[in-house]
């Protein structure tokens, strides 16, 4: 797994956990944007319309 992915997987992991957006960013070492950039790229990638189906399916896939 790319260090990328790793990151963005953390976010979700955060973000399922109730954190907020911005303490979800600071605690992954990125900005608010690249967070969102990130996401909106894996919602792409997994045809996801948003960051709730995207934990579902990470946690479906084992990934969080």
């Amino acid at each position: 797994m790319d260090d990328d992915l790793a990151t963005t997987l953390g976010i979700l992991k955060d973000l399922a956990a109730g954190l907020s957006s911005r303490d979800a960013a600071e605690r992954n070492h990125v900005s608010r944007a690249t967070m969102n950039r990130r996401l909106m790229r894996l919602r792409a990638d997994w045809h996801q319309d948003n960051n709730v189906q995207l934990i579902i399916t990470a946690v479906r896939r084992g990934l969080i």
